[in-house]
Parts: C-alpha cells; structure tokens; sequence
C-alpha cells in the first residue's frame, strides 16, 4: 500500500510539473527595474509573462520596516504589447513608470495582477543634492550568460550591493531572436535586475538578425526594457540621458546614425550642468581587441568629447580590458592636465586575443578574464575600480573634476 501511495504522489508531483507553463511565475517574469530620465522622482519597469494577466498593474508602498507596510500603496497603470517570438509563439510584455516619487526616499514595488504577484522589490530614488553615490558597470555579457555572467554579477553586487545603478555596455545576449539566451541573461541577473535600476546600451550583436548583419536592431530588445526617450526620436529607448546626484550619464548607441548623434551630444552637453560627465557606449574610440580599431567612431564622437572634457567613457565590444591614460585629441596629456579616460571590459565567457589598435594609450590592458567595475562618485572626485571576478583589484585610477566646469 504504501509503494502505491507513493507512486501515487510521484505520478501528482509530476503532472502538476508539467502542467506548470514554463514561464508562468514570476521568479521568471524577467523583470527589470530601470533607470528613468528623472531618477529622483521616477523609475520605470518591465516584465514578461507568457499568459495574459487580467488587470496587470504596478503597487508601490514606503520602504518601511512594518511588516504590514503593504497596506498603503499606489498604484500604476501598464502598458502592454504582444511579442511574437521566433517559434512563432507569443509572450506578453509588459511595462510602466513609477512616478511622482519623493527624491532620496526607499520604496517597495511588486508586479502581476490579483491572479499572481511578485515578490516585493526595493530600491531608492535619487537625492535631490549631488549626494556621493557608486555604481556598476560590467563590459559584454553575451556569451557563457547563465554558467559566466551570473558569477560576474554576483560578485559585482557583493562588492557594491547599495550601487545606485547597473550599467551594461551593449552585447547583452548574442543573437537577440533566440529567446533561450534572454532567459539566460535574466536567470544570471535574478532579483538583482528586480532591484538595482539598469542602465543597458544597445550593442552591435542587437543587429543580428536570424544570424545575418541587419540594419534595424532587433525587435526583442524594447520588451525587456522601459528606457528613457530622451534621446533622437529616430532612436527610441538606444540613446538617452539622465542626471544622477552630480553625474550626466549619457548613452550612444554605436551602430548607427553617428553624425547625427554627435549633433545631439553637442547639444546636451552645452546645454545640461552637471559636476560630472560619463558617457557609455558598446563600440569603444580606442580598440583592446585584435585587429581593431574604432576610427568611426572617433571621427563621430572625440572632437565632442574633447571640447566638453568628458570624464569616463564606458565601453565593451573588444571582448578584453584596457583603461587608457586621460587622452585628448588622441595623446595621453600630463597628470595635471585634463583628458578622458576610456575604458574597455568585457563580463562573458567569449574573450579575444589582446592587441591595442593605437600604441601610448593605454595604462594598463588585460585578456581572458572576466571583469567588473565599481565607480564611486564624490564631488571631488571619481574613483574608478576594476576588479576580476574573483575580487582581485586589478586596477584603480581617481579622476578630478575639470577646471573649467
């Protein structure tokens, strides 16, 4: 009787298994919390469930230390789009922004619908006063995503766990149309991505479309995020700003319409104050990788960044690491001198052989190891911190604000 029993359950434990869609909780819901033009008053997020959810919404309460502190929240309309995957099967994608939000306060959301929730998530709006704050920058995930890049981000958030925000300079996945590889890249980032604002850039490999170079990024890349729109309309949600507690952080995206880019950077930079300027984007000015060079992009982007002394430009695509001296017009200029400084990483399994394109550049460059970067911003100074995977500090470089700023 009791063999009968128990193959009973393991026949219940199994239907049930099976009759569970695959992506139907919310531990793979793919969530992401995510940076907003206005920080300080709003924050954006998206999600995806495979079944339509009835009456989706967004609560958000005060993150207080109530136990019952779920009993006054707000809550947020959502907006939602049907993708059609590959396989020609569909996912719901959903998406809203958190706002009217109280700089430097500690709020808790969940997402879902009466049917099923999330658990709650917590994150803090930025301060109204150029408070000092860190964040993280990791180079290309795109490959090794579920065995690699998830050490890279845990260790990256054990070493930073109150990082204002998470940046990931482009090549998120590889081929963007094979839907395995996003689950992936969200099973490495898990609840971290739930609870840390990311700030992605638009990488080449957005371009790979049904593994050939196309002209038009792909379209799974807007479903996974709720960016700011700030940037060229032509450009929606791949090039954008905000400003961070003294930090313009500005990204590019590197694979197309360059000129007219640089005529908005002209812009913003001229127009936007800030103690600090950091741009990202996926294709670095100066090449780490073997028989690389970034001439396009230099010829784009330098002369803007040289005429508003831009502090740190954060970059990947060359799949090593190099941190060049501060440069300008292309020439490493004296300590006391101001220049930028450019660097390159890379967070996946995928490395190249290490070969700097331009000679005199370059402080320091490594090959075959996974990196992640912990920026600490003070109105005095940036430090910037490259570490290994496995904590080694490898680099380390304090940058001063410009005198003319």
């Amino acid at each position: 009787m009791y063999k009968n029993h128990h193959l009973l359950s393991l026949i219940q434990v199994f239907t049930l298994l099976f009759s569970v869609n695959l992506i139907a909780g919310p531990e793979d819901w793919r969530i992401a919390l995510c940076i907003s033009e206005n920080p300080q008053n709003q924050m954006n997020v998206s999600w995806q469930v495979e079944t339509e959810l009835d009456n989706p919404s967004v609560q958000l309460a005060l993150n207080n230390p109530e136990a019952k502190f779920h009993k006054e929240y707000r809550e947020f309309g959502v907006q939602v789009e049907t993708v059609v995957l590959m396989d020609s099967s569909t996912i719901q994608a959903y998406s809203a922004k958190m706002e009217g939000l109280e700089p430097g306060t500690s709020y808790a959301y969940r997402v879902g619908s009466k049917e099923e929730w999330s658990e709650w998530f917590v994150f803090n709006t930025a301060s109204q006063a150029d408070e000092s704050f860190r964040f993280l920058y990791f180079g290309d995930p795109q490959n090794g995503l579920l065995s690699h890049v998830s050490r890279a981000i845990r260790a990256g958030f054990m070493a930073a766990p109150d990082a204002a925000f998470l940046s990931m300079a482009g090549d998120l996945v590889s081929v963007p149309g094979i839907d395995q590889q996003w689950e992936d890249l969200f099973h490495a980032g898990s609840w971290i991505f739930g609870q840390i604002p990311l700030v992605p850039v638009m990488g080449n490999h957005a371009y790979y479309i049904d593994r050939k170079w196309s002209d038009q990024h792909s379209i799974y890349w807007r479903p996974h995020f709720n960016l700011p729109e700030n940037g060229l309309t032509t450009l929606p949600e791949t090039n954008y700003y905000f400003h961070y507690q003294g930090v313009l952080f500005v990204v590019l995206n590197g694979n197309e319409q360059l000129e007219e880019q640089a005529v908005w950077l002209d812009e913003i930079l001229g127009r936007e104050e800030s103690t600090w300027i950091i741009l990202s984007m996926h294709q670095p000015l100066y090449s780490t990788g073997q028989g690389r060079d970034g001439a396009k992009r230099r010829a784009a982007f330098l002369s803007v960044i040289d005429k508003y002394e831009v502090d740190l430009v954060l970059q990947g695509h060359d799949h090593t690491f190099g941190r060049t001296y501060p440069l300008k017009a292309g020439l490493a200029v004296k300590k006391r001198a101001k220049g930028t400084i450019y660097i390159n990483s890379v967070s996946g399994s995928k490395q190249y052989k290490l070969e700097p394109a331009i000679e005199g550049v370059f402080a320091i460059t490594d090959a075959d190891k996974q990196f992640y970067h912990v920026i600490d911003v003070q109105s005095s100074k940036l430090k910037l911190s490259s570490y290994t995977v496995d904590g080694e500090l490898k680099d380390e470089v304090i940058i001063k604000p410009s005198r003319n700023r």
